[in-house]
């Protein structure tokens, strides 16, 4: 063991970072970590969180009429002697999905060519459906017939989903402040992949395959939070940004991944397992997943932390220094009493901080899910028009990281917001001029690489704004609040299609707008410390200067 020299009159926040400095901040045990659960894993975590929308796809439909077999019309021909045009459909172009002509299928060819479709009678699809095949060979949607009167069945199935992740990341947000990281994140580890594999069985008991679908969706947000909470909390400073684009690779591939697997299999069923199972092998990794030495000092567990420091010293080939359990007695005999997340309102600078932060999570999460619902409205290859609207978020994340760490958090997001805003009112003015089609989706996909640049630095910034005792109940809370108010976004599209396409982009360019002053209004994170108590949460930020840019201090011990 090493002695740290002279501690003075630090606080105990203080001697704790020095602690870890001395031990390694930006070691071997750091990179191992960092690489292996926050990208490797984010990218198996990423396809349960989403395969769920591939699984659940309504392909072209319509009523099975039998009889084809015994002529020899083509698929077309068969269905415009069988099949009315869609009165539900605008412009009644396509066939109906949900209606046919009241026909006998023992009727003869001339019969059915010779009937008077004019005045001829409708019903439902009285001998069930048939399906496009095109691109799927099954879905559960194909599998069940939740089509018709039963097409509630997918969205109630969508409005579970959402529930059971709003439920699930304010309940193990505050678990993991209470029990910690490590326990957290392997309940939600496994909660999420028996629930996705359970779902292919229990298809044909609609109640049960909600249930299900609950028990999985409950646990994915948080799986996501627990890695990246622990990884900036044992990390270097001016490593946090790295982390969190780490995670953000790692979602990326995850997503543009998952619809190759789901157009390699075609099959729900198969697809689902193969895109849920890969998380439960992560459990293997127990004794590679730590728990936050931060954590375990905040609470007062003192053997605890000494160990897992030592872990660390061991990987990073350095030596704990020898006041080291002086220096933890001391954090646990001034431990200070949590309250969760009323917490994060007991002081005006924290409130402040905090309504801030959920406000902008709110709004990058509502207009991220409005401009994802748009997109998948395209024409063509399903997979393929998912993988692009997936690989359109990696230059985002790039330049959010290179931004956010060259100008701060503040101006990369005030200025991010200012852009897309401007970009959405522009669109105002040629959205309806078909010549300015291609500018307009220009536009559109820029305005996705806003908000993908803005959505990073907001997760930035609330991992960076609330000190460790509260830290992972703070996010959880933007999360929640992000995902629930994120279920509006539909019915921003519906306003579009329905009213006038304009609606959804004088909505976002006002929530932009909003966003510009939400942003310049936090404090810069860039360079500073992370607030180990509450205490430092209430004075962060106190001192900067409204137009300063960061600077980088001399030295820098997270």
């Amino acid at each position: 063991m090493e002695k740290l020299g002279s501690l003075g009159d630090l606080h105990n926040d203080a001697l704790f970072e020095k602690i870890m400095t001395h031990v390694g901040l930006n070691g071997r045990y750091q990179t191992r970590f960092n690489y292996m659960f926050n990208l490797l894993f984010i990218v198996f975590l990423a396809m349960p969180y989403l395969n769920l929308v591939l699984a659940m796809t309504i392909p072209e439909h319509w009523c099975h009429v039998p009889g084809r077999e015994n002529t020899n019309l083509t698929l077309d021909e068969w269905k415009r002697l069988t099949i009315p045009r869609g009165a539900e459909d605008q412009g009644g172009a396509s066939y109906s999905k949900c209606t046919m002509y009241d026909v006998n299928p023992l009727d003869n060819l001339t019969s059915l060519q010779q009937y008077n479709r004019t005045t001829a009678r409708t019903v439902g699809c009285k001998y069930g459906w048939e399906y496009d095949h095109t691109w799927y060979t099954r879905t559960v949607v194909t599998q069940e017939n939740w089509v018709c009167e039963k097409e509630l069945y997918v969205t109630n199935t969508f409005v579970a989903n959402r529930a059971g992740d709003v439920i699930g990341t304010f309940v193990f947000g505050q678990l993991g402040d209470l029990i910690g990281r490590r326990p957290v994140f392997f309940m939600t580890l496994l909660m999420l992949a028996i629930g996705r594999c359970l779902i292919v069985l229990t298809a044909s008991n609609y109640a049960l395959f909600l249930t299900v679908t609950i028990i999985g969706s409950v646990s994915q947000s948080a799986a996501f939070q627990s890695p990246m909470v622990l990884g900036m909390e044992m990390s270097a400073a001016d490593k946090r940004a790295e982390i969190a684009m780490l995670q953000c690779l790692g979602w990326t591939a995850g997503i543009c991944l998952m619809p190759m697997v789901a157009w390699l299999t075609g099959d729900w069923v198969s697809f689902l397992v193969i895109t849920s199972a890969p998380c439960a092998a992560f459990c293997f990794t127990y004794k590679c997943f730590p728990e936050s030495a931060r954590w375990l000092a905040a609470k007062g567990k003192i053997k605890k932390c000494a160990k897992e420091l030592q872990k660390m010293a061991n990987m990073n080939k350095t030596l704990l220094p020898v006041e080291t359990d002086n220096i933890l007695n001391k954090i646990a005999a001034k431990k200070e009493k949590i309250y969760g997340v009323a917490s994060l309102f007991n002081h005006w600078r924290l409130a402040k901080n905090t309504i801030l932060i959920v406000y902008l999570w709110v709004l990058n999460a509502m207009t991220y899910y409005t401009l994802l619902l748009n997109v998948s409205n395209m024409s063509g290859n399903p997979f393929m028009n998912f993988f692009w609207q997936s690989l359109v978020e990696l230059p985002g994340y790039i330049a959010g990281k290179i931004l956010s760490d060259k100008y701060g958090r503040r101006w990369t997001q005030a200025v991010g917001f200012a852009l897309v805003g401007t970009a959405a009112f522009i669109i105002l003015f040629i959205i309806t001029d078909p010549e300015m089609q291609l500018i307009t989706v220009c536009l559109v996909i820029f305005i996705k690489l806003g908000i993908t640049v803005t959505f990073y630095v907001c997760h930035l910034v609330a991992m960076e704004t609330y000190p460790t005792c509260v830290r992972q109940s703070g996010t959880s809370m933007g999360a929640v609040l992000g995902s629930s108010m994120a279920i509006l976004g539909p019915y921003i599209v519906y306003m579009g299609t329905t009213f006038d396409i304009r609606y959804p982009y004088i909505i976002m360019g006002f929530l932009f707008i909003t966003g510009i002053f939400a942003a310049l209004f936090l404090p810069e994170t860039l360079h500073h410390r992370l607030p180990e108590t509450l205490a430092d949460a209430q004075n962060f930020g106190k001192d900067q200067d409204f137009w300063s840019l960061p600077r980088k201090q001399t030295r820098v011990n997270n």
